[in-house]
């Protein structure tokens, strides 16, 4: 049932005075869109995982060159000054510190990913001040009352009313 099916089925029940009818289709209602909403951030955290796992593999492409680079660079010590080399050698470093630290993001970003559908009554019971709220507007009445109250009451004079017989 869509998010929208539960809430107008709810809103219906509400009218029609069924309380725990309205409260459980509200309650689906909640749950339907609490998971709309989460399959959403899913997807979106999956899209940028899938984005940082591109840029690992570009960096471990990267890293293979850099690699290559400082072979060469050991082969053309012979050729190079020592403080030329030191200074190659250190900025080789900190490309590569830079791409360990970069990896490490996209590893974490596996780690991001939950996802929370729970309603709580408190949640059901928002929707539910809100759908009486509605109803309201637009019936321009209360909602129906428990007749039980009344039933209570007159039983209560009757009984008064016996006893002070006697």
């Amino acid at each position: 049932m869509s998010a929208k099916l539960a809430r107008d089925k709810a809103v219906r029940l509400r009218r029609e005075g069924d309380l725990e009818g309205s409260k459980f289709h509200a309650r689906n209602y909640l749950q339907v869109k609490k998971q709309a909403r989460a399959i959403e951030v899913f997807r979106t955290n999956l899209e940028g995982l899938q984005f940082k796992l591109e840029q690992a593999n570009a960096i471990s492409d990267v890293s293979q060159i850099m690699g290559g680079i400082a072979q060469s660079l050991a082969r053309l010590k012979a050729s190079l000054s020592l403080p030329q080399l030191t200074e190659i050698m250190k900025n080789v470093q900190v490309d590569m510190e830079d791409f360990a630290i970069t990896t490490d993001i996209a590893s974490e970003g596996m780690d991001e990913i939950t996802l929370d559908t729970a309603v709580t009554d408190s949640d059901v019971d928002e929707v539910l001040g809100e759908i009486d709220a509605e109803i309201g507007v637009e019936m321009g009445t209360a909602l129906p009352t428990v007749k039980g109250d009344e039933k209570i009451a007159d039983l209560e004079k009757e009984l008064n009313r016996l006893k002070s017989r006697d």
